[in-house]
């Protein structure tokens, strides 16, 4: 339990520490002063930095900050700071196209950690793989009744050589009932062995079940194709994300699909107990989870304030300081409430 906390808060560390970096190095880019940059909310438990920016670490690791001059109200920020930063060096100073890149870089910097993420999977540890080796034979099934035994290789199925686990797979899930002839390899001999899939329902008719399963390995693929494939995985994670979000919107499905820090920590758990690449790819589906989420069109969120500064480009018309960081606090209370609720909904989940 302990390691798994740990290892959870490492995790959300990291996504946030990427995530904060991309304001970070964008706002000093643009020449913006940086009080503080900060991982966590909440009592301060260590600080360093002598320059003009402090980099502190917080108790409660559920989120992260870059205070930037002129971001915040006067009243928290403290007058005689903000009259002290030089003219064109406060997040205010700047252009509507500069303090959107700003504000657009944390989730850009989500998602490509992601995707290098993903790359690492595909390039470097290895896709688990079936092979057409059974590794297990489930007792009481048509495979075990049939004479399959683990260690089998199949090489053909009903007489068509095959190549990949799917082909068993398709073969098996076509013929429910229906005879299906394996040529496995056993003890550097050919034999075969003939299974009567068990009708399983599916929908409105059935498919076939043996009761077996394939021994894997880790695939690796060349660079090319690894970062196709880990920029097409993000993609799909954004996609059904943003898919989800909107059926909540619509109604069409409930908020139980949310998921806060006690689901995280329960789905970091199970992932670790997978091995690496299991626990790899759901931080990169944090990540880019996160980085969606951070542009949803919500006070206190990145989108929120893009949309702010969307009306300001159009209008012409700046919004006061002062009342765009009172609307960001509010919005802060309420994500607060969202992150209770949805915390209980996790405990909910999982205690059953």
């Amino acid at each position: 339990m302990m390691v798994t906390i740990l290892l959870t808060i490492v995790v959300l560390g990291i996504i946030i520490l990427v995530h904060e970096a991309g304001h970070f190095l964008m706002a000093r880019r643009a020449g913006i002063l940086c009080h503080e940059f900060s991982i966590g909310f909440g009592p301060e438990i260590a600080s360093w930095g002598s320059g003009e920016t402090k980099f502190a670490l917080r108790a409660i690791p559920l989120g992260g900050y870059v205070l930037m001059a002129g971001e915040t109200p006067s009243a928290l920020e403290g007058e005689e700071s903000v009259d002290a930063v030089p003219v064109g060096r406060r997040m205010t100073d700047q252009t509507p196209g500069v303090r959107a890149k700003v504000m657009a870089a944390g989730s850009v910097t989500n998602i490509v950690l992601a995707i290098i993420i993903f790359f690492t999977i595909y390039a470097i540890v290895g896709v688990p793989f079936p092979t057409l080796t059974i590794a297990e034979v489930q007792e009481g099934l048509p495979g075990a009744e049939a004479g399959l035994a683990v260690g089998d290789r199949i090489i053909a199925v009903d007489g068509e050589p095959v190549d990949e686990w799917m082909e068993v797979v398709e073969s098996v899930r076509a013929s429910p009932g229906e005879a299906v002839r394996f040529q496995v390899e056993r003890d550097d001999t050919v034999e075969e062995i003939t299974v009567i899939p068990e009708a399983t329902p599916e929908g409105e008719g059935s498919i076939g079940f043996a009761g077996i399963g394939s021994e894997t390995t880790n695939r690796r693929f060349p660079v090319w194709i690894a970062l196709a494939e880990a920029v097409a995985w993000t993609g799909m994670v954004i996609v059904i994300l943003a898919r989800t979000l909107g059926e909540m919107v619509l109604g069409t499905t409930g908020t139980d699909q949310l998921m806060g820090i006690v689901g995280i920590g329960s789905e970091v758990g199970r992932a670790t107990q997978m091995g690496l690449a299991s626990l790899l790819s759901l931080v990169g589906s944090i990540s880019a989870s996160v980085g969606l989420i951070n542009l949803l069109p919500l006070p206190v969120l990145d989108g929120g304030r893009l949309v702010l500064l969307g009306v300001e480009a159009v209008s012409g018309k700046t919004l006061d300081p002062e009342q765009e960081s009172w609307i960001n606090l509010i919005g802060v209370a309420l994500l607060i409430l969202l992150a209770l609720y949805v915390t209980v909904q996790d405990i909910l989940r999982i205690t059953g």
